[in-house]
């Protein structure tokens, strides 16, 4: 694969098994020991996903993802943890700054490559096409009728939900469920962000409703 991974992990020998795993498997891997040096590598590399710790040495994790985010605002984060992340720091990750997932050490590492092949190479093109309107959903690019927009993994993931189930109400918590593998209240405000920016990107299409069904969900009429 060679795709670059920014590793930024201050214990040595997890960071150098970390590595050589990754590396035997087609991932080329720069390590940054500590999280001013993470970010300065990030400036200075093409790197395509970013799996740092939570707890570093002299950042932590979370300040270190806002400074990459500000260079680039749609590059994949890994978080990992050596304990459960609180309620706070978990919509911190997601809501903030839209995490992809975070893996509690010790991490699986087959499991930690099998999440970063997914999300560098997505499954192929979905296309819809509903009375003569096209919509195709490649990454993280959505295209309707030859007008493209950027959308975040999650976003992305919530309207194809939203698109599976066309011109039906889907319950809140079944998306959450889906896209987030849990339906705890706090994801709630996470996912009324999602919406939010669904909504915006869908203004420019007035034959595109997405709809608030208060009490139940969301509804999607084309």
């Amino acid at each position: 694969m060679n795709d670059l991974i920014l590793l930024i992990e201050d214990d040595i020998e997890f960071g150098e098994t970390v590595r050589d795993y990754f590396t035997s498997n087609g991932l080329s891997v720069i390590w940054a020991k500590d999280g001013e040096t993470g970010v300065h590598f990030f400036k200075n590399t093409n790197t395509r996903l970013v799996l740092l710790d939570v707890q570093l040495p002299d950042i932590d994790g979370f300040r270190v993802a806002n400074e990459i985010l500000k260079i680039n605002n749609n590059i994949p984060l890994i978080f990992m943890t050596g304990t459960a992340l609180t309620e706070e720091d978990f919509t911190n990750a997601y809501q903030n700054l839209y995490a992809k997932n975070y893996l509690e050490k010790p991490i699986k590492l087959p499991v930690a490559l099998a999440m970063i092949k997914s999300i560098l190479y997505p499954p192929s093109t979905k296309i819809y096409s509903i009375k003569n309107i096209q919509i195709k959903i490649d990454g993280q690019q959505v295209s309707i009728d030859n007008q493209e927009f950027t959308l975040r993994d999650k976003e992305i993931q919530v309207l194809l939900v939203l698109l599976d189930n066309l011109n039906h109400t889907v319950n809140r918590n079944n998306i959450l469920r889906e896209v987030w593998k849990g339906d705890d209240l706090y994801l709630y405000t996470t996912l009324n962000t999602c919406i939010s920016r669904i909504k915006k990107e869908l203004k420019n299409f007035p034959f595109i409703k997405l709809r608030t069904i208060y009490g139940r969900g969301y509804k999607l009429l084309i």
